[in-house]
């Protein structure tokens, strides 16, 4: 059986920035996972490797993606779970 390839980071950060780029007021974690695997072309099965329990590692590693961007200043969270592009 063979691994999975995932995105790496630097393509998770990538998609991130420009699935953010059309949406000045924001958007949703679950709107950027949607945008950001379908800028990328991942497959369901790529979507569905499991990290813990029902948490997908896509979905774990989009979440760090967010949070390494908005440590560097370069997103925001609007809200509870919106985020937005920072203005330069």
């Amino acid at each position: 059986m063979s691994e999975v390839k995932l995105p790496t980071t630097s393509e998770l950060r990538g998609a991130l920035l420009k699935a953010l780029e059309g949406f000045p007021d924001g958007i949703s974690s679950s709107q950027i996972d949607a945008a950001v695997s379908a800028q990328l072309n991942l497959t369901p099965e790529q979507l569905s490797v499991i990290r813990s329990g029902n948490r997908t590692e896509f979905a774990y590693r989009l979440a760090w993606e967010r949070t390494y961007a908005k440590n560097k200043g370069l997103i925001e969270k609007v809200g509870s779970r919106n985020w937005k592009l920072v203005k330069s």
